[in-house]
């Protein structure tokens, strides 16, 4: 079984959030061992992860708001919540 930790800017769009739903469903094939939240509002993305996971009865697995900003670059504000 591997296993895997899942690195997210969820809560912009929908593919984050399927991502995480995705490594739910295939829990026979794979171990998720924690979630991380880059990019923006991280503590926002954060409590979208934590959320999903608790729906999901899975609410032991640890989720950590990571960096905010990018490492080699400025990002662009593009006005959405996360900015």
């Amino acid at each position: 079984m591997k296993k895997i930790i899942l690195d997210t800017d969820i809560g912009t769009d929908v593919d984050d959030a399927l991502a995480l739903a995705l490594a739910i469903k295939s829990r026979k094939d794979i171990e998720l061992r924690a979630v991380t939240t880059v990019h923006g509002n991280v503590n926002l993305r954060a409590k979208i992860a934590k959320k999903i996971l608790k729906i999901s009865g899975l609410e032991y697995i640890p989720v950590a708001a990571e960096i905010a900003q990018p490492l080699m670059r400025d990002r662009p504000t593009l006005g959405f919540h996360s900015t």
